[in-house]
């Protein structure tokens, strides 16, 4: 058989087979009509005495279902009042296969995979206009929201935090919170949208985070991974002073490229990755020593950037985990792509309207889908000692505190 004959005879396969399925729709929409009419009526040609109901033959009629209309033979039912007149009485199995929201779950499936509302009609055979999909897309991304905001983040054990914002519009910006959990999955916790990437906005963000049970694990600090937005570090440290910062190399790094020449790119690279490559602290401090004596050589505005993050740019060294975390840790590339498939799921929103809540909406549609794709941390096995390194530092006791502990003897200490 040619590739051609071949080509036809699977399309042929394949009206057959769709031809089959509604074909199977209809029958079994039919049969429900049925029985509810002899259910009604009684069998046929045999009406109980003193029916009320009786049959009132067929008529073209039609069923929502998959996305699509399919014609259909209704049957019709006469019901007589108490004054002997008849009226029509519409069946509950045909009004539940004739509600054009049968369709919903297949428009929003479309719209959700970036179709917009006017294609809608097109696509679904005209079963479906353009402000019945628009009331479907609000009913079921107002249930995304629901079910983001009220998850219990009591019940899941986190270590750490990375906290990013996205720009929609002028005037339009989303900031996201991103948890990590003890056993290395990711998690999204939260979203708030504002006017700008400003302190108001990240301290309520982190406030209903604090409220909804967010935490670090009892006992220890919050390792949080921020790109050096000051309203984002000024929200955390408000709310957990003891954090350890980490400042996120990628971010660091395009910022020394901007005062760099083009000729120096690539060993500004190549320190770079032996920073992120480093282990422990010692090792760290040198790759970041031998950065700055390379930056400060060719421009001191660079040196400036970079001296700029303090010693947050070593948060992660300074715990002394294996290395195998920094690919996970000293960055915000975990949200960054979360931000990425954010942008691809609101594509198609040409006009962001803040007076209302379809930022919202759409936020956390698109972060819950995008939530889906998530793989745990790179060396999580490992995750159990940088753990270990975040436990709260034991304080020394001064001379006050130890005279008021009382002896194994029952007498105070001097």
């Amino acid at each position: 058989m040619s590739a051609g004959a071949a080509q036809a005879a699977s399309s042929e396969n394949r009206d057959q087979f769709m031809t089959v399925l509604r074909d199977s729709l209809r029958s079994v929409a039919e049969q429900m009509l049925a029985d509810e009419v002899s259910s009604l009526c009684g069998r046929s040609h045999y009406p109980p005495n003193g029916a009320i109901f009786r049959r009132g033959g067929t008529e073209p009629g039609f069923c929502h279902a998959g996305g699509r209309r399919e014609a259909l033979q209704r049957p019709r039912v006469r019901r007589r009042g108490a004054d002997g007149t008849e009226s029509e009485h519409r069946l509950a199995s045909y009004r539940a296969m004739n509600d054009p929201a049968n369709n919903a779950a297949a428009v929003v499936a479309a719209l959700a995979a970036g179709m917009s509302t006017r294609s809608q009609a097109w696509a679904h055979d005209g079963s479906t206009s353009k402000s019945a999909a628009s009331r479907y897309w609000i009913r079921a991304t107002a249930a995304k929201m629901t079910e983001l905001r009220e998850r219990d983040l009591r019940a899941t054990e986190f270590f750490g935090l990375m906290l990013d914002g996205v720009a929609l519009a002028a005037g339009a910006v989303v900031l996201v919170a991103l948890g990590l959990t003890r056993d290395g999955h990711k998690f999204v916790l939260d979203f708030e949208p504002g006017a700008s990437e400003n302190t108001v906005v990240a301290k309520a963000l982190v406030a209903r985070l604090q409220a909804r049970g967010f935490a670090p694990l009892a006992g220890h600090r919050l390792f949080a991974v921020l790109d050096g937005s000051d309203p984002l570090h000024a929200a955390v440290v408000g709310a957990w002073p003891d954090a350890v910062i980490q400042r996120c190399l990628v971010h660091k790094e395009r910022n020394l490229f901007g005062y760099l020449r083009r000729g120096d790119h690539a060993e500004s690279s190549r320190l770079w990755r032996r920073l992120r490559l480093a282990e422990g602290e010692l090792a760290g401090r040198e790759a970041l020593a031998e950065l700055r004596q390379f930056a400060g050589a060719r421009n001191a505005a660079g040196l400036a950037s970079l001296d700029e993050a303090g010693e947050q740019i070593l948060g992660l060294h300074k715990l002394n985990v294996p290395a195998t975390l920094n690919l996970s840790l000293l960055s915000t590339n975990a949200i960054e792509n979360v931000m990425l498939n954010y942008r691809r799921h609101t594509a198609k929103v040409t006009r962001w309207q803040s007076e209302t809540n379809q930022i919202s909406r759409w936020t956390a549609t698109a972060l819950l889908k995008a939530e889906e794709g998530f793989r745990r941390l790179k060396g999580y096995a490992e995750l159990p000692k940088l753990i270990a390194a975040l436990a709260m530092p034991s304080r020394p006791l001064d001379a006050q505190s130890a005279r008021s502990i009382p002896s194994s003897s029952g007498r105070r200490l001097r």
